[in-house]
């Protein structure tokens, strides 16, 4: 606006949309919330927000409603708990993922990975395990999955001493 005297004034800005200092917020672009290469964060992260980490973190990222992105440049030693995650960087902890757990070629993961949809693509370098259960719920680990007891036959049949074709339970009835 114009005074009369010639000079230019800027007309005033409405109160609510003014910090305390004065200035007017960056308007929030709806995007992900980004931790920028220059940071590192040693600590939890959690959060009601997408998250694309560019920079290191080292301890718990948990987001488990929302999307994680450890981008190209990102290097996390956590535990990471998203409704989707996406790696493109570097991760050394366990990733559970609501949704689905994607592994670009760039990736380099060192831990196990739990979701009902799991994307590893051709160049990813991972070293792990992998749980994929689509019913929400919880499976034995996969040690107890392979150490289940042999049964009486078998047991026999394994003794040192025993020629291959021989056991004592042959010409026995064993009910199970």
């Amino acid at each position: 606006m114009f005074k009369k005297d010639g000079s230019e004034t800027s007309p005033a800005q409405p109160r609510s949309a003014q910090t305390p200092s004065g200035r007017t917020p960056a308007p929030n672009k709806g995007g992900p919330a980004m931790i920028g290469p220059s940071i590192t964060i040693k600590g939890d992260v959690s959060g009601d927000e997408d998250l694309t980490i560019q920079g290191r973190i080292e301890g718990k990222v948990d987001l488990a409603q929302h999307n994680v992105t450890i981008g190209a440049d990102g290097r996390v030693k956590a535990d990471v708990y998203g409704r989707t995650v996406i790696v493109e960087g570097e991760v050394e902890g366990d990733l559970r993922g609501k949704e689905q757990i994607i592994l670009r070629k760039t990736a380099k993961v060192q831990g196990s990975i739990a979701a009902p949809r799991v994307s590893l693509e051709d160049g990813a370098v991972f070293r792990g395990g992998i749980e994929m259960d689509s019913s929400g719920k919880p499976q034995k680990p996969a040690d107890e999955r392979a150490t289940a007891p042999k049964s009486e036959a078998n047991v026999e049949a394994d003794r040192p001493g025993k020629p291959d074709n021989q056991s004592e339970t042959a010409g026995k009835t064993i009910s199970m």
